[in-house]
This record gives structure tokens, C-alpha cells and sequence, in this order.
């Protein structure tokens, strides 16, 4: 099996046809202009100049962004009409993300400013949650996530920025969120206990910024290289974008690009 953290010393072009093309991103790379000259889009439009000349002005067909430390796959459209198309589906939950997490267990109530301040996976006893979390079992913990259920265990809350220059996310419970506030959802298809960490596929169809990341943290499984939410130190952020799946814009099919 492909490490999906093996180093990317550049964007990697993972599929392409005449409407779309996917890219893989690396880590420590900004997604679209703005912040660095060496951004995704810049290399994606060096190389296929139709995808930046639909879509959005600067951004072109970009559809989705990645954190400039989480590497994976990125969705453009090469033409406007398969951009509205793609931006219509990824409205509507339709555009689906899968990530590659690494995670080191954590007793720490994190991240800061969320209510409850810790919180289970629906779909989870909360008892049998707090009892391994609170023990840092990683092969508990995967084992409450792990298959065999009628519906995958689920993360979900709605958001607000928080801390010092609103650089992180708070997560907010039912109870807490302001009225009308939009909720989002993290998904949890696999889970595994392997040399003291718990790796897992997560899945979601409507991204906030930070979400995967905070909502981990949330429940006790902050990621592997990711300080701001109180993840272990570690040579990178162990978050990769591994899989999409949406409907093609040309042929009304599924298709799906690992």
C-alpha cells in the first residue's frame, strides 16, 4: 500500500480530462494566491491556463482549498460550465472529501472556547468514550469507532473563530450554537490502533476551515502535528486528503479519484 504521507516535493497531477483535473497537493504549499508567489493555483495555471480562466478571478476553477501544512488532492474545473456544475454539487453535499488521519489520544480538553469543551462522536456511548479517551487507549478508541455499525459514527457542531487573531475554530454543540447556524459533519468510515496512535478515514461533504481538525480535538483525538489544536509534536501534519468522489460534469456518472 502507497504511504499517503510520503513527501511530495511538488503538486503531482493525479487525474485530468477536458472538463477537470485533480492535483495533489504538498505540505507547506498555499492553495490559492495571495499569500505566497508558489501556490497551487499558480502551478496548476502555468500548466493548463484554461483552468484559470474560469470560475472565480484569481482563483480560477479551483473548487475546494487545502491548509497550507495538509497535503491530498484538490478538484479544478478547466470550463465554466463544469465549474457551475461542480460548485452546484459542492453546495449541495454532493462533492464528497475523504482524509488520511494520524492521531495520538489526549486526555487535554481541547480545542479552547468549545461547548461542551469535550465532546463523543454521535453514534458512540459517551460513557465508554470518556472512559478510553480518558485513558489514552488508542486501541479502545478505535475499537468504538471501528466497523460494523449501522451508520458511520459522525462529529458535528457549528463553528466561531477564536483565539488570537481568530487563527483557530471553536466548536459548538446544538445547545450552544446561535439560532440558524450552519452545522457540519465529519464522518469516521475506519479507524485502526497501530504503535500508539489511531489512524482513520474521515469523511465530509461541506468543509469549514480547520473543520477535521477541530472536531478530532474535540473528542480527544487531537492530530499528529497539529499544535494549534493540541496534536503531538511531529515532523508534519498528519492530514491528507486521499479521496473524492462527485459526479462527473461531462458524463452524469460517479467518479472517484484516489
Amino acid at each position: 500500500m502507497v504511504d499517503p504521507f510520503a513527501p511530495l516535493r511538488e503538486p503531482e497531477l493525479a487525474a485530468a480530462d477536458g472538463r477537470l483535473l485533480a492535483v495533489r497537493k504538498p505540505i507547506r504549499m498555499h492553495t490559492a494566491p495571495g499569500l505566497s508567489p508558489e501556490n497551487l493555483c499558480a502551478w496548476v495555471f502555468a500548466r493548463f491556463p484554461e483552468a484559470a480562466r474560469c470560475g472565480r478571478a484569481g482563483e480560477g476553477g479551483l473548487l475546494h482549498r487545502l491548509d497550507y501544512e495538509t497535503s491530498g488532492l484538490v478538484l479544478f474545473a478547466r470550463d465554466e460550465e463544469a465549474f457551475a456544475f461542480l460548485r452546484r454539487e459542492q453546495e449541495a453535499g454532493r462533492l464528497l472529501k475523504e482524509y488520511v488521519v494520524r492521531s495520538r489520544p489526549s486526555a487535554a480538553l481541547q480545542p479552547a472556547g468549545s461547548r461542551p469543551p469535550q465532546a463523543a462522536p454521535r453514534g458512540v456511548e459517551p460513557g465508554a468514550w470518556e472512559a478510553a479517551r480518558s485513558a489514552g487507549e488508542p486501541a479502545g478508541l478505535a475499537s468504538l469507532l471501528g466497523a460494523g455499525r449501522a451508520a458511520p459514527p459522525r462529529i458535528e457542531s457549528s463553528f466561531k473563530p477564536y483565539g488570537p487573531g481568530a487563527a483557530r475554530v471553536a466548536c459548538l454543540g446544538p445547545d450552544e450554537a446561535k439560532p440558524g447556524a450552519a452545522a457540519y459533519a465529519t464522518e469516521i468510515l475506519e479507524a485502526r490502533a497501530a504503535g500508539g496512535l489511531v489512524e482513520l478515514r474521515a469523511s465530509l461533504d461541506r468543509g469549514f476551515r480547520h473543520q477535521i481538525r477541530a472536531h478530532l480535538a474535540w473528542i480527544g483525538l487531537p492530530i499528529l502535528g497539529d499544535p494549534l489544536y493540541g496534536g503531538a509534536e511531529a515532523e508534519r501534519l498528519y492530514l491528507h486528503a486521499a479521496r473524492l468522489r462527485f459526479v462527473h460534469p461531462g458524463t452524469g456518472l460517479e467518479q472517484v479519484i484516489e
